[in-house]
């Protein structure tokens, strides 16, 4: 028995059994499904084994976490009146009584000493703040102003808004497993047995505790905003953060798969209406989709894939596939009924799918190919973006040849509606163009090629972070108001270690203790030991870079142990001097140390932390240049040793991600296209017909490119991926044509017939899906998320030129050419 055979008798002879058995797998599917994740968190737009990544974590627990949430407050009455204070008071005590929030950092509570008056043998651990009562307003204010710690950091320059910093409380079981599961993956292939069983069980414990604590992240921010609410009458109050933005992005993707899901579903029940004016041509492709759609999620769910920013697109994507098979079936089987008017209706289900199994089976191969392309990339949500893709194409796949021509078997047979083929008029004055104008048509495709896709050169692999929200959204106006009043928002650290001979100067004093010492210092071994930034050469040394990082149009705020010096040696009354310098921190209260040095320098006092804000909304900025040039003048201009510098932070992690995207994709792009010429010369048996039909692949995707270039549309997390999902989705409609001409060729070998009659049939079905596909992405515009718009608007640009590629310059290419057509 044959598989057409085999076919028949599962599928169309038992159309009862096949529903019944996608019935159970739908409810199997319907059960998963609630455990279906949304994931919008930091290391789902950061490389997985990126070693900055380590690096990052390393220094956020040694130094400061980013996991917090900043509360501007730009007040109605002056920021140091009454009911300013009380306001800011209210707002401290109310986000304290939320339980994950370890402290609150806000003007009443940080030391007035600045300004003061206080020398530094006067200070102890309790220090005067506006909260304790004894400090004077104005002498306050001045110090808000003046003290670069304060200063555009928790209060703007011109003293008109405040900040609030929300610090939540480290979760030190999470940590322990981060750095646990670092510790094994660092030696990946040394791992013993038990090593291995350790590290896949770390790796579903980090997994829970992340579900953990993004839920219990999402209910605080709802309980930080509840807060702020209550006081919105005295002022202006926005959130920025880290935390905030990552809540946010989870609610745009879960509004993007309800709105855009739905969205398309019901867009689709219009146009197909529209088409085919038939319930059961409306509602048949709907089951598919829908049941493709569940399965897939629930595939996804029970395999634990959760959905990030890269891939909240997918399920449009899918549906819009899936349509586009079902579509092309339907105009197969009413052809067939034109041309078979007295075959029974079952046998037109058969015809149908036999003649359409092949094609059908090589256009899911290929776009499952272009998705494929993506698993290439270091980043876990692109690669799952691209095995949830190939996955989703295979359901579909045998959703459309199984469900469908069992459901059509059940039916009964419908008639073709009377009346004019609009559709079938456009697409026969298309082919009436291909053969009037055939080399105008190829003239045209080749200034068009030559002209904008000049603009990929000009493709650039930047975008600013706040650029991918509304104006109209919190995360943009908080961003704005932080950037240009608050110091900036994107944070950047630059840690120096001491050089090498630093390092074995220390390590031998350390076998030479000094008995003598002891009878001196409490901590002998620190005493004795020197310390490579707190003296006056190296003191100097990171005054020069932190002057040069200033110098940047694009960085706010820059912090280091060079401003606490400077703070404390006004406290002093005079400069230290090089003994003062190395025992500062034995001289100064404990309170004082831990606010003012070690957020900036290590316990030992030989690392040094630069803590930069970048200004996210400055035109200007270029993350990975800005990146290359601090590299260039700490290692060229400081002479620092290359090993001696790291750059850390979200936007270090956030550029390698960019990067990374850019290298894995742009650059496979070519692999991508020899695959799929590869599977022409396959499917199609034929070399010229192959290399003919990558023709309008390539027209497509270097128009839309070179339109991202011209126009200056970044490349970013979402549009990087338009390229190959082009290429992918295009590619089906020339499977299709060409499929079509070697069908109908051989039955006059007149090329000008031929291209008529596939015109006037599979060329129908390329128009509808093509137009469906245009439409249903452009219903993305409607998002929150500027990068799904851009994806949206670009993907539907791209399938009108493929569209137009299909039917123009692909058959003008035959009819010039006039390969053989076997």
């Amino acid at each position: 028995m044959n598989f057409s055979s085999t076919y028949n008798q599962l599928v169309l002879n038992n159309p009862i059994k096949v529903l019944a058995a996608f019935l159970c797998l739908s409810i199997i599917a319907a059960y998963f499904s609630p455990n279906f994740e949304l994931d919008a968190s930091g290391e789902s737009l950061i490389l997985e084994n990126d070693e900055s990544l380590n690096y990052y974590r390393e220094i956020s627990q040694k130094y400061a976490s980013d996991d917090f949430v900043v509360i501007t407050f730009q007040p109605n009455s002056d920021l140091l009146s009454d009911s300013t204070i009380n306001t800011i008071r209210t707002l401290r005590d109310d986000l304290l009584n939320i339980e994950s929030i370890e402290s609150i950092n806000s003007i009443l509570d940080v030391p007035i000493i600045y300004e003061s008056g206080l020398k530094l043998s006067e200070l102890n651990n309790e220090l005067p703040s506006l909260e304790t009562g004894n400090v004077d307003k104005q002498i306050a204010l001045r110090e808000f102003k003046t003290n670069p710690l304060y200063s555009e950091l928790i209060v703007g320059k011109d003293a008109s808004i405040t900040a609030l910093q929300a610090l939540f409380k480290r979760d030190k079981v999470y940590d322990e497993l981060l750095n646990r599961r670092q510790q094994l993956q660092s030696r990946s292939g040394d791992l013993s047995k038990k090593e291995l069983i350790e590290l896949d069980q770390i790796k579903k414990e980090i997994k829970i505790k992340n579900k953990i604590l993004a839920d219990q992240r999402e209910l605080d921010i709802k309980s930080i905003r509840s807060i702020i609410d209550k006081q919105r009458d005295h002022g202006k109050l926005y959130m920025g953060g880290i935390p905030m933005i990552t809540v946010d992005m989870i609610q745009f993707i879960r509004h993007d798969l309800l709105v855009f899901g739905s969205g398309v579903f019901l867009f689709l029940v219009i146009i197909l209406s529209l088409y085919f004016h038939k319930v059961r041509w409306v509602m048949l492709p709907m089951l598919i989709c829908g049941t493709t759609g569940l399965l897939t999620i629930g595939f996804m769910a029970y395999s634990g894939w959760a959905t990030t920013v890269i891939s909240s697109n997918f399920l449009s994507i899918l549906l819009i596939i899936t349509l586009s098979l079902t579509i092309h079936l339907i105009v197969r089987y009413r052809d067939l009924q034109l041309q078979h008017p007295v075959a029974k209706h079952k046998e037109l289900v058969r015809l149908t799918m036999s003649s359409m199994a092949q094609p059908c089976f090589y256009t899911v191969l290929t776009t499952a190919v272009a998705f494929a392309s993506l698993v290439v990339s270091e980043i876990r949500p692109v690669i799952d973006f691209g095995w949830i893709m190939v996955i989703g194409l295979g359901i579909a796949f045998v959703v459309s040849f199984t469900l469908m021509p069992a459901t059509l078997c059940l039916l009964d047979e419908v008639a073709l509606p009377p009346g004019k083929d609009i559709t079938r008029t456009i697409t026969l004055g298309m082919a009436r163009l291909v053969h009037k104008h055939p080399v105008l048509i190829i003239f045209i495709a080749l200034i068009l090629i030559f002209a904008i896709g000049s603009g990929i050169p000009k493709l650039k692999v930047e975008n600013r972070f706040i650029n991918n929200f509304k104006s109209d959204t919190e995360i943009y106006q908080g961003m704005k108001i932080i950037d240009h009043k608050l110091g900036g928002t994107m944070p950047l650290d630059i840690i120096i270690d001491p050089d090498k001979d630093f390092i074995s100067v220390v390590n031998e004093l350390a076998e030479e203790t000094n008995e003598l010492d002891k009878l001196f210092f409490d901590d002998a071994e620190n005493a004795t030991q020197p310390v490579y930034w707190l003296n006056p050469t190296m003191l100097n040394k990171a005054r020069q870079v932190q002057k040069h990082l200033e110098s940047y149009p694009v960085t706010g705020k820059v912090i280091s142990i060079v401003n606490s010096i400077d703070i404390i040696e006004k406290l002093n009354g005079a400069p230290f001097n090089e003994f003062e310098l190395a025992v500062v921190r034995k001289r100064i209260p404990e309170e004082i140390e831990k606010a003012l040095v070690s957020p900036y320098l290590s316990p030992d006092s030989n690392q040094i932390r630069f803590g930069i804000r970048v200004i996210e909304s400055n035109p200007e900025l270029n993350r990975k240049e800005l990146l290359e040039s601090i590299q260039h003048f700490l290692i060229e201009d400081m002479q620092f040793e290359k090993e001696q510098v790291h750059l850390t932070g979200m936007m270090v992690l956030y550029n390698n991600m960019l990067q990374s995207l850019f290298s894995s994709q742009i650059l496979t792009i070519g692999a991508v296209f020899v695959a799929i010429l590869f599977m022409f010369i396959i499917l199609f048996r034929n070399i010229s017909i192959a290399l003919i039909a990558i023709v309008p692949n390539l027209f497509s995707a270097v128009l839309i490119l070179g339109i991202m270039g011209w126009a200056g549309i970044p490349l970013d997390m979402m549009t990087i991926t338009i390229a190959a999902i082009t290429i992918g989705i295009s590619v089906d409609d020339t499977i299709h044509y060409i499929h079509r001409l070697q069908k109908e060729f051989p039955l006059d070998q007149n090329y000008q017939k031929t291209i008529d009659r596939c015109h006037g049939g599979i060329g129908k079905a390329m128009y509808y899906t093509s137009i469906a596909i245009i439409f249903g992405f452009a219903l993305l515009s409607f998002s929150n998320f500027i990068p799904t718009i851009y994806f949206g608007l670009l993907t539907g640009f791209a399938m009108l030129v493929a569209l137009v590629g299909d039917l123009l310059l692909l058959p003008a290419i035959v009819v010039i050419l006039k390969p053989g057509i076997t």
